[in-house]
């Protein structure tokens, strides 16, 4: 697959996974002071997080979700809350301080997380506004500031860039709203920071400013997508770059820097091949950048973080030959072994050999398909959500397959999760999907994300008539499928 193709799939899989732009937990600081300096990393660590309500009228399901950016980690909890008052525990494995995110009565409450610490949060449902904590520490005041931030307006500030990115009708409009939203979380960091800690005025000043920069480089991939065509960047529109470093060691600790590499050195590749003609390997060029760039801890953990994204979004090989080939890449022998260990982890999910893990969906007839039902044939599974520009991309492809193969023994499946029943129809309408098109509701949602480790959009599982898995990332159907599902019907 092309670099740049490859960046396309990395690029989608950061602006439709909102969560790892929004719940990157990367300051590696310790619970009670922070260092500029420091570099606080435990692998086992755990933070215990109670939170007791109130006055819930209803029983009803909330949603609790932590991520861990390396090496991934994944918590998901639907837990259904009876009426009346309770209490409910959770615990996470926290190897730095890191953002929980609590989904209730539509409503998303922020929370942070230090190693080994303890929080307790008291909800009154009758007024949500009114939300107490408890920490050793400086971590109510923390929590407390995140709520009252998440309450400062109408709307969130992430969910008023989130607006203007899918609104706005121009680069220099999207751009002038970008200011007045940071302007304005930056004057309410400043009306609140004197509460805060230190090491926490410096993480939320960092993660503001290097959000806001990997944002506006996230958006122009975002718009070429949108309209299927290279828009006119405006000559100011990178100014911002002229006043934020790509090598600030005072920034290694925090989560929004990282992402801003990351979208720094894509945008420098895409440069690079536009000028030179050659696309080069993304892997290599993000290491070879921030070998030029970085250094100490964070030239580590960019790199672990690029070689694990690698193994998790183009090609697993690609990933561990390259470790193999080059295993003094890091000055800490601890990222190895974390990459190491979390390859051989990953390879007991599904992989080559293997019989899919089965499922039984609803169609748009509503009607039930199981996957064991199709055994015999050539199976394409392809997983997507509403608002994934890069599944919208590969839809055309796909239907061109189930029709090129209609009288073969081949099927094309799409299976939708993370979407509305009425947002899947709605989709399915508007793209008039030929696929064997499938919903899977919030019951069969969190097996089929944990079993096929849905981490990227869209992903593609390829099966052959025996019904073993012949690939869990094959090529795109835009790309190179077809030619591996006739390598199949050949056998």
């Amino acid at each position: 697959m092309p670099a740049l193709q490859m960046v396309d799939r990395f690029r989608n899989f950061i602006t439709h996974h909102k969560v790892l732009f929004i719940t990157w937990c990367l300051i590696f600081i310790c619970n009670v002071s922070f260092s500029q300096n420091s570099f606080v990393y435990d692998f086992k660590k755990t933070a215990n997080l109670k939170i007791n309500y109130t006055n819930n009228l209803v029983k009803q399901v909330w949603y609790v979700f932590s991520y861990n950016m390396f090496p991934e980690q994944k918590n998901s909890i639907s837990d259904t809350i009876p009426a009346g008052d309770g209490t409910r525990n959770y615990e996470f494995l926290t190897s730095w301080p890191q953002k929980i995110t609590l989904t209730t009565s539509g409503n998303e409450l922020t929370f942070l997380l230090t190693p080994g610490s303890k929080l307790v949060c008291t909800i009154n449902f009758a007024d949500l506004t009114k939300i107490y904590f408890e920490a050793a520490d400086s971590l109510d005041a923390i929590n407390e500031y995140l709520f009252k931030k998440d309450f400062s307006g109408k709307v969130p500030f992430r969910v008023r860039r989130t607006i203007v990115a899918q609104q706005a009708a121009t680069l220099v409009e999207f751009a002038t709203k970008m200011d007045d939203i940071y302007h304005d979380e930056l004057q309410f960091f400043n009306e609140n920071k004197s509460k805060l800690p230190t090491w926490y005025q410096k993480y939320e000043y960092w993660e503001n400013r290097y959000s806001d920069s990997g944002a506006r480089m996230n958006i122009i991939p975002v718009r070429e997508y949108a309209k299927k065509a290279k828009e006119v960047v405006p000559a100011t529109y990178y100014s911002f770059l002229d006043s934020i470093q790509a090598n600030d060691q005072s920034a290694k600790n925090f989560p929004s820097y990282y992402f801003f590499l990351y979208e720094l050195y894509n945008k420098r590749m895409k440069d690079e091949a536009l000028l030179s003609g050659k696309k080069p390997s993304f892997l290599e060029y993000h290491i070879k950048q921030a070998n030029n760039q970085l250094s100490g801890d964070a030239l580590d953990l960019f790199k672990a973080y690029i070689i694990q994204l690698t193994y998790n979004h183009y090609k697993k090989d690609v990933a561990k030959d390259y470790i193999k080939h080059n295993d003094s890449i890091f000055s800490k022998s601890i990222w190895l072994d974390q990459l190491s260990a979390y390859f051989t982890a990953k390879d007991d999910f599904i992989g080559k050999g293997k019989t899919p893990p089965n499922f039984v969906l609803v169609d748009l007839k509503d009607s039930l398909t199981s996957l064991r039902s199709l055994k015999g044939n050539v199976i394409v599974l392809s997983f997507w959500f509403a608002g994934c520009k890069g599944c919208i991309e590969e839809f055309p492809a796909e239907n061109a397959l189930t029709e090129k193969f209609k009288n073969k023994p081949v099927k094309i499946v799409s299976v939708c999760v993370n979407t509305s029943e009425t947002q899947w129809k709605q989709w399915s309408k508007r793209f008039d999907l030929k696929t064997i098109n499938l919903w899977a509701n919030a019951q069969w949602e969190k097996t089929i994300i944990e079993k096929y480790d849905l981490n990227v959009f869209p992903k593609y599982v390829l099966i052959d008539q025996s019904h073993k898995i012949i690939d869990d990332n094959p090529e795109r159907p835009s790309q190179g499928l077809e030619r591996q599902i006739n390598a199949l019907l050949e056998k």
